[in-house]
């Protein structure tokens, strides 16, 4: 009788890293242009011709619109984005395969940095340079939480669904938006980022949108109970 050998910790842990190739491609690609920026003594030089700054698409520049999501100003903000692409690429990977969720980053990154930029010009007034990942982050998040809301992510070490995750963040950027935007964070990309998977989605298969429509509705639904048992709670005498 065959025997078979239980896979050991290492094999495992190969396997965990390697399960999502959108989120390893994304991942390496972002370290690679910061870790080359850094150390390259023309990587200031560059870095001016692939930021987005609203002059730079007068002048003809768009690939702005999407170079500019790999500049990072420190490596803590690369970490933290490269984080959000570790855990919500594999969640939209398992659902919709590699080059879909490659797509929905590519055009989450390129939609928040046109849609935010021409905000920033046109109705508020102001000359912003956008850099980061950020925005393409949030399209992945916006993904994740229509396609499996109920998918358990553990981003900081609490195990939250992805669709109580979604919550938070799009929660903290309409109050930083709101906030005038004062810790320096561009919240406008990011929410853009978050709205252009309702674009995105038309370009996938019906199979796609019909689970984002129905991932949509759960998470309705799941908000309004929420919105109710809070409410509820903020009435009972606890500790009266």
């Amino acid at each position: 009788m065959a025997t078979t050998s239980k896979p050991s910790r290492l094999t495992l842990l190969l396997d965990f890293f390697l399960e999502s190739w959108s989120a390893n491609i994304i991942i390496c690609l972002n370290m690679a242009v910061y870790v080359y920026l850094n150390v390259s003594p023309s990587g200031p030089y560059l870095a001016k011709h692939l930021v987005l700054y609203p002059g730079n698409l007068v002048e003809g520049r768009w690939w702005c619109l999407i170079t500019s999501g790999f500049l990072h100003s420190s490596g803590a903000h690369l970490f933290m984005n490269m984080l959000g692409v570790f855990i919500f690429a594999r969640i939209v990977e398992r659902q919709l395969g590699a080059g879909k969720t490659l797509f929905v980053y590519f055009g989450a990154l390129f939609l928040s940095m046109l849609f935010a930029t021409t905000i920033y010009s046109f109705l508020l007034q102001k000359n912003v340079a956008i850099i980061g990942a950020s925005g393409a982050v949030m399209g992945l998040i916006s993904a994740a939480m229509l396609l499996d809301p109920f998918k358990v992510t553990y981003e900081m070490i609490i195990p939250l669904p992805a669709m109580f995750k979604g919550w938070l963040f799009l929660y903290a950027d309409i109050k930083g938006m709101l906030g005038g935007e004062q810790d320096g964070v561009s919240h406008l990309a990011h929410l853009c980022g978050f709205l252009s998977v309702g674009l995105l989605v038309y370009f996938l298969s019906k199979k796609d949108k019909k689970l984002m429509r129905t991932g949509l509705i759960v998470n309705i639904v799941s908000f309004i109970v929420f919105l109710f048992l809070k409410r509820w709670l903020e009435t009972q005498p606890f500790g009266a």
